[in-house]
């Protein structure tokens, strides 16, 4: 199918982040897919670099509008280890990607991408009674 006959809505890229300690002994994987533009991966590195992290290695791979990169990425010529500094790296990550396309931002705070849909009818407080003994 082409991009044309796409919904409005299944158009719009929402940054998916995938943090792996398995697959290499020596380094973290980082995988990104998102929107197709190569400035979003140059910032990405700008990004990782800024954290004081060393990209080892890079691939990337297009199909039709999404880009799957992974990034093998090392702090202190190790993998990195601190919970922390991952979560770090994976909100950096998806903030930086969100500059490129700040519409995908609305999908992913709701939940949409992990088939949570907003709810219908908005729940409305009236009265709130406060009773203090």
């Amino acid at each position: 199918l082409g991009a044309s006959s796409m919904e409005p809505d299944e158009a719009i890229p929402v940054p998916v982040v995938m943090i792996d300690q398995d697959s290499d002994r020596d380094a973290t994987i980082v995988q990104l897919s998102f929107g197709d533009r190569l400035g979003a991966l140059l910032d990405t590195m700008k990004a990782l670099k800024d954290l004081g992290l060393d990209v080892t290695k890079g691939t990337v791979a297009t199909d039709s509008a999404v880009t799957q990169t992974k990034f093998h990425i090392m702090r202190f010529g190790r993998k990195v280890e601190d919970p922390d500094m991952l979560e770090r790296i994976r909100l950096t990550i998806i903030n930086n990607l969100l500059q490129y396309h700040p519409e995908s931002s609305e999908k992913l705070a709701m939940g949409e991408f992990f088939g949570i849909k907003p709810p219908e009818k908005k729940a409305s407080i009236v009265h709130v009674l406060i009773l203090q003994f």
